[in-house]
């Protein structure tokens, strides 16, 4: 009921109770007409306000559950068509270091059950480059495959790889700042990976979860296109930045963790270059 009827019909009660009584009685209960009419407009007011919060309340209740947005960030990653140089260690013996690769430590190839093919067992503290690396165009990509053989990847500290000014291989890389460094990824499995350039000044720290690839292959695709690098594990996106300044000239590597703990291990292969 509208609350203007609600209120003229408890007034017209109020009324006709007021009239039947005689005169005296009336008088005496006319000083009682402003207390009585303000306890019925706030009765009024009362029950209106539920009659018409009811279907409010209703509708909140039929209302479905906001769900939380759903983000599709997309995987715009493109492998190069032709191939410079790849390398999945078929013919290499286990147990031999193969001889496309140079290091300032060791480094055995070794077959793991549960997964196809052969991989490059890192030597902790080592740096990994190729023998004779090819003249790289100013668009090429990267890709390899990492397995961590551990109880958990907390068991090894940061894995840096990129680029470098040089190929040599006499001292360990460990960011791009050092050891002839231009562009490094530091895939730092107990605390934040960083993407740092020392020729653009670039540096960024993020957190990226590595607990749930423990013996599991992760794969790393690189794509640089001049001076622009995009780097992706899996299928999320690590690193798209200016990281060159205009250095034709860069050498990949990668360096094995300088701590592995608890017989921890890092596992490397089908690694491909092309164009």
């Amino acid at each position: 009921m509208p609350q203007n009827n609600s209120r003229t019909f408890a007034f017209a009660l109020l009324a006709g109770s007021l009239l039947a009584l005689p005169a005296p009685a009336f008088a005496q209960w006319g000083n009682l007409l402003g207390t009585v009419k303000k306890r019925v407009e706030k009765e009024v007011e009362r029950t209106v306000r539920g009659e018409e919060g009811a279907p409010a309340e209703q509708m909140d209740q039929d209302q479905p559950a906001s769900s939380r947005l759903q983000i599709n960030e997309g995987f715009d990653f493109t492998p190069g068509t032709t191939t410079l140089v790849q390398d999945d260690f078929a013919d290499v013996k286990i147990g031999a270091m193969p001889a496309e690769w140079k290091t300032n430590g060791s480094g055995s190839v070794v077959s793991v059950n549960g997964l196809p093919g052969k991989w490059l067992s890192l030597q902790k503290f080592a740096t990994y480059k190729l023998e004779t690396p090819p003249q790289l165009p100013a668009n090429f990509t990267i890709e390899f495959d990492i397995v961590v053989a551990a109880d958990q990847t907390r068991d090894l500290s940061g894995m840096p790889f990129g680029f470098t000014a040089n190929n040599s291989v006499r001292s360990y890389v460990q960011d791009a700042y050092n050891d002839a460094g231009l562009a490094v990824v530091n895939t730092n499995y107990s605390g934040n990976t960083t993407v740092s350039s020392s020729v653009t000044d670039y540096f960024h720290s993020l957190s990226f979860n590595y607990s749930s690839y423990a013996n599991r292959v992760m794969h790393v695709s690189i794509a640089v296109k001049g001076d622009q690098m995009q780097v992706y594990f899996d299928r999320t996106k690590i690193a798209d930045a200016r990281l060159f300044n205009d250095n034709p000239v860069k050498y990949f590597f990668i360096s094995a963790p300088i701590n592995m703990n608890h017989g921890a291990n890092v596992l490397f292969g089908n690694f491909r270059i092309a164009s």
